[in-house]
């Protein structure tokens, strides 16, 4: 069995992945893990889980999480009881934290003996075995805590290769991973130094000492202090040395001679959430034996190049050869393939390009066989689009967002975007609009992003008009965004921004789908079945059924466990709208009065909620259905 917690807390026994439950068991388990070996008590149990607010019966339910988790785990990993807490005891198995910890101490008894070789590749192994930011999935103050803790000794052991591969005269990318571990902690002053020991190797001694100026005015401006004696004594020798210094005779020229591409966006100073998402597609893109490509596809405004882009960056390190990133236009500006080879191959220093799309294929895939390169395509639309942009060989991994899954890539996994967890749609609001205005009216806030759906993009508008109305309270803000956007007067930019994403979408349908998209929304039910979607369009159920999973796959309609339909609110207000101008009054009155008749029929599934939510749409009911419905036995 295999036990993880430097990454998603996951477990495996032999190939296949266990499912551990809940986040809370999870946690619970994660927790065991973290004290390896060692008795927790049950009241640091219940501060890890829920903090000082734990729920009524927590004792039993970690009792639960117990039971559950024992036959999860079976004889490998035992969870012993201990009087006043619990024991997690690994007897056969392998935990990725004390492979950590073992293969540090190899390394560091490596390091004692003058083997600096053997130690670097030791610590490269450590740190292989992180999978992304640590107890990714479970939540808590003290998790992220842990969290921290554990990265520091990450990042320990990453800045320890560092130093043993630039004593041993660097290689090829060090400078770019440096670089790559700065963008994540730019104030780590031992990192700023490692970056110029690189350059000044590499022989790109004016970059060196640029750098030097950017790390002394970063640290000025965000912390109110001068570089230390490492730092500044660093910079004196690089200032003083001549061209002829041993440590730059020694170094290869073929070090600096090719080019490494850095061109990712920035990092959003706002992303929020997705960890589950970041530590699946993280795992995908870890796969050094092929050269993998993961795809995240949703509606728009759901954050799919936000996500794309912010995971490229927590991997880059991964991929010491450099990044390239190409926007491919999405479907109203689509970019050729022979244009992005274009890009790619002067990025990597091809300076003669090919006539033909196939030459400039093969010389792509031929250029980074060999690299570990990273590539990002955002936007894409079909396969004809994409295919010659990926490499063949191991080594490189491909990261593509598209609107719509593209099914003529065959064998890539596909990632659909949803919407935020709540909590993580209130942080994102927070992160934009400030802490202390969000949380101050926590519960209005709360509302506020459920009114939004929960969508990055829509929280990003609510953000900006809290910002434009400074004196208003987030009810106000509430109150107004409702109107506007299901019933509104004047269209305001903001909410055409809001809709951009859907008027996209059915942009891209015929127009019997989009008749469909705009009908279905209609009924102020909460939920559609096939059966009440046939009712709706005037269909037969199998056509209906059809014509809703289309509706699926363009990202406009969510379907459910039990096979049935729903829209988030923003999309139905937005197609409801579609309907009453495009079709009219009448038509959906006529809609309406079909799903009635089919609730009425008795073998419908509709609850009572949703019956008088249609009923009150109607405007014209006639009296004997009035009088059945009363008399119904619902």
């Amino acid at each position: 069995m295999r036990l993880a917690i430097l990454g998603p807390v996951r477990a495996w026994r032999r190939d296949e992945e266990i499912d551990l439950g809940s986040p809370q068991q999870r946690g619970l388990l994660a927790l065991l893990l973290l004290r390896e070996g060692r008795s927790v008590e049950t009241e640091a149990i219940l501060d890890a889980l829920w903090g000082e607010e734990g729920p009524r019966g927590a004792r039993g339910t970690i009792r639960t999480y117990v039971y559950r988790l024992r036959p999860i785990l079976g004889d490998v990993a035992t969870i012993e009881s201990t009087g006043s807490g619990y024991r997690l005891t690994v007897r056969d198995g392998q935990v990725d934290l004390s492979r950590f910890r073992e293969l540090i101490a190899q390394a560091h008894t490596a390091r004692g003996a003058g083997a600096s070789a053997r130690a670097a590749d030791l610590l490269r192994q450590a740190l292989g075995t992180w999978q992304g930011p640590a107890l990714s999935g479970v939540r808590g103050r003290f998790f992220e805590l842990e969290r921290d803790r554990l990265e520091e000794l990450r990042l320990a052991a990453l800045e320890e290769v560092f130093d043993l591969e630039l004593e041993a005269g660097g290689h090829p990318g060090l400078t770019s991973e440096i670089r790559a571990a700065l963008m994540e902690h730019p104030l780590r002053e031992r990192l700023h130094e490692q970056l110029m020991l690189s350059l000044f190797q590499a022989g790109r001694r004016a970059e060196a000492l640029a750098a030097y100026q950017h790390t002394r005015q970063l640290l000025r401006e965000e912390l109110g202090v001068d570089p230390g004696p490492a730092l500044r004594s660093l910079h004196s020798r690089v200032l003083h040395e001549d061209d002829e210094s041993p440590a730059l005779a020694d170094r290869e020229p073929a070090s600096a001679s090719a080019p490494v591409p850095a061109q990712l966006p920035p990092d959003s100073g706002v992303f929020t959430g997705r960890r589950a998402e970041i530590g699946e597609l993280g795992s995908v893109l870890r796969d050094a034996a092929h050269a993998p490509v993961v795809g995240i596809t949703g509606l728009g405004g759901m954050g799919k190049t936000a996500l794309a882009v912010h995971l490229a960056h927590t991997q880059r390190h991964l991929f010491p050869d450099g990044q390239v990133f190409a926007d491919l236009g999405g479907f109203r500006d689509p970019v050729g393939p022979m244009e992005v080879l274009g890009q790619f191959l002067r990025a990597i220093g091809v300076s003669r390009l090919p006539a033909s799309l196939d030459e400039r294929a093969a010389l792509w895939r031929t250029s980074v066989s060999g690299r570990r390169l990273l590539i990002v395509l955002d936007a894409a639309t079909s396969g004809e689009q994409v295919r010659p942009l990926l490499p063949a060989a191991p080594g490189c991994a491909v990261i593509m967002t598209s609107p719509r899954r593209i099914i003529d890539l065959p064998g890539i996994p596909w990632l659909r975007l949803g919407v935020l967890q709540p909590e993580d749609a209130l942080q994102l609001l927070a992160a934009i609009s400030g802490t202390r205005r969000v949380f101050a009216e926590r519960e209005a806030a709360s509302r506020l992003v459920q009114a939004c759906s929960y969508q990055p993009l829509s929280v990003h508008v609510a953000a900006a008009r809290l910002d434009a109305r400074p004196s208003w309270t987030i009810d106000q803000i509430l109150a107004q965004l409702e109107d506007d956007l299901r019933q509104p007067v004047v269209m305001h930019e903001d909410c055409k921004i809001v809709d951009k994403p859907f008027r996209d979408a059915q942009a891209r349908m015929d127009a019997f789908h989009r008749d469909a998209f705009h009908l279905a929304a209609v009924p102020d039910c909460g939920r559609l079945d096939p059966a009440m979607a046939a009712a709706v369009l005037d269909l037969p159920v199998n056509e209906a059924t059809a014509v809703m999973e289309a509706l699926v796959d363009a990202h406009v309609v969510e379907t459910g466990a039990n096979g049935d339909y729903h829209f988030l609110g923003l999309v139905k207000a937005f197609a409801r709208r579609q309907a009453l101008n495009g079709m009219g009054h009448e038509h959906c009155q006529q809609a309406l009065h079909r799903l009635l008749r089919h609730c009425l029929a008795g073998e419908s599934t509709v609850g009572d909620e949703d019956l008088r939510a249609v009923l009150n749409q109607i405007t014209d009911l006639p009296d004997t259905v009035a009088e059945k419905v009363s008399l119904s036995p619902r």
